[in-house]
């Protein structure tokens, strides 16, 4: 029995490959026409706010740093040029702050806010910083009040200014807890400082009259038994 002949049109499809070719060709770019590109192909652009200017000969690009020709733009943020490479514009876009940080003041504590509203003070703190000016400020009243309080005791003062200064509350009310140790009437209640000078002593060797708390004769030398303690060993 004698085969049955092949199609003709198998036969042109197995002997053409590269018409089938042209034709899956084909039937994409119709795809392309009509339902436009695909997704992973879209470029999608940041819509600018800043005013655009042509970039100047000898500037570099904030993002990448190679140097611009006249074709590259600028942006004007905040009254300051970043210049850019036109096809870095959307990566400044897209993280602003991080490229902009670049052109602010290195300041350590004041810091330009980017995303305040148009005509307000741009000037800002840090809020570390911020906390860091309140705990010194804290720190400067409760050292000052605990010394106050330590004198008026007959106690070293800068011992007693730091612990108020690092533990401010709780150095203070430590210091209120300490027994005083000055001699009564030595140092009136409330005050820091004696308000009159105290009567001199005289020396029983040659009768010069020295200060209370002198350990020493200013005229002959000789070793005296201070009878008041001297307010500079309270300090």
């Amino acid at each position: 029995m004698t085969p049955a002949a092949p199609s003709p049109c198998l036969l042109n499809m197995s002997a053409s490959p590269k018409a089938l070719l042209t034709l899956v060709v084909a039937l994409g770019f119709l795809a392309v026409w009509f339902w436009g590109p695909p997704v992973w192909a879209q470029k999608t652009e940041t819509p600018c706010e800043y005013p655009v200017v042509s970039a100047k000969i000898g500037e570099h690009c904030t993002v990448c740093g190679v140097a611009l020709t006249e074709e590259d733009v600028a942006l004007i943020v905040r009254g300051r040029r970043v210049p850019l490479n036109k096809e870095m514009v959307d990566t400044f876009l897209n993280d602003q702050e991080k490229y902009f940080s670049e052109k602010q003041p290195k300041g350590a504590l004041f810091q330009e806010e980017l995303q305040a509203p148009a005509g307000v003070a741009q000037g800002g703190i840090s809020r570390g910083w911020f906390l860091f000016g309140l705990y010194v400020l804290a720190g400067l009243i409760g050292g000052g009040l605990s010394a106050y309080n330590a004198v008026s005791k007959g106690l070293r003062s800068i011992p007693y200014f730091f612990i108020g200064f690092f533990i401010n509350v709780l150095g203070y009310l430590y210091v209120l807890t300490r027994p005083s140790q000055a001699a009564e009437g030595t140092i009136p209640a409330g005050l820091v400082k004696v308000p009159t000078t105290q009567a001199p002593s005289a020396c029983p060797a040659c009768g010069n009259t020295n200060h209370p708390s002198a350990r020493l004769c200013a005229a002959c030398g000789v070793t005296l038994r201070p009878t008041r303690q001297s307010e500079v060993a309270r300090i």
